[in-house]
C-alpha cells in the first residue's frame, strides 16, 4: 500500500477530479492503495465504498478529519462481498437506536434489521443477486436511511454515530475477507 508523501490530508465532501482538488474518504482510500484516483476504487467493497462515501459527505469539517483512521482498514478491506446483510443489519440497528423509543420509526428498522439476517437472505445470496441490486437496492437504502438518520443527530452525537457505523461495517468486511483467506498449510 502507498502512502502520500505530500501534505497532511484535509478530506473534503463529494468527488473530486484530483488530488490536488481536495480529497473524499473514498477518494483518499484509491491514493493509498496506489490505484486509480476515484471515489470507487476497486479495493473496497462496492456497498461498503457507498457506505463510507455517504458518511463522509454526512459529516462536519472537524468529525470528518477523524475517518483518516478508517482509510487503511477501507483500503484493506478488499474488494470481496463483505457480507451485505451485515452491513445492512448495522445500519437498521443504528436508525433503531437514533429513533425515538417506541416510535414508528424504531420499530421499522428494527423489523428491517431483524430481516437482514433472516433465512431468506442467505437464499437470497445463494441465487446470486445481481451486484447492481445488490449496491442499488435494498442494501443501498439502508445505507442511506442510516446515514440521514444519523446525520440528524445534534453535531457532536451525529459525527460519532457515523464513525462507529462505518468502523463496525469495516470490521464486519475484514472479518469477512479474512475468514475467506485459507491458511497456509504447514509441511
Amino acid at each position: 500500500m502507498n502512502h502520500p508523501d505530500s501534505h497532511p490530508v484535509l478530506l473534503k465532501p463529494y468527488t473530486h477530479l484530483a488530488p490536488e482538488d481536495g480529497m473524499c474518504l473514498m477518494e483518499y482510500v484509491s491514493v493509498l492503495a496506489g490505484t486509480e484516483f476515484s471515489d470507487h476504487p476497486a479495493c473496497t467493497d462496492a456497498l461498503l465504498g457507498a457506505l463510507a462515501r455517504a458518511v463522509n459527505d454526512a459529516m462536519s469539517d472537524q468529525g470528518r478529519c477523524e475517518l483518516l483512521a478508517l482509510a487503511s482498514a477501507l483500503a484493506e478491506s478488499g474488494p470481496e462481498r463483505p457480507g451485505e446483510d451485515r452491513i445492512t443489519y448495522h445500519c437498521w440497528d443504528a436508525v433503531a437506536a437514533a429513533s425515538p423509543p417506541g416510535s414508528a420509526a424504531q420499530r421499522r428498522a428494527r423489523r428491517r434489521r431483524d430481516t437482514a439476517l433472516a433465512p431468506h437472505a442467505a437464499a437470497r445470496r445463494a441465487e446470486g443477486v445481481l451486484r447492481w441490486v445488490r449496491v442499488h437496492g435494498p442494501a443501498r437504502r439502508a445505507v442511506e436511511t442510516a446515514v440521514r438518520t444519523l446525520a440528524a443527530l445534534p453535531p457532536g452525537e451525529a459525527d460519532r454515530s457515523l464513525y462507529r457505523l462505518l468502523a463496525c461495517c469495516i470490521e464486519e468486511a475484514r472479518g469477512h475477507t479474512a475468514k475467506h483467506v485459507r491458511p497456509a498449510v504447514s509441511a
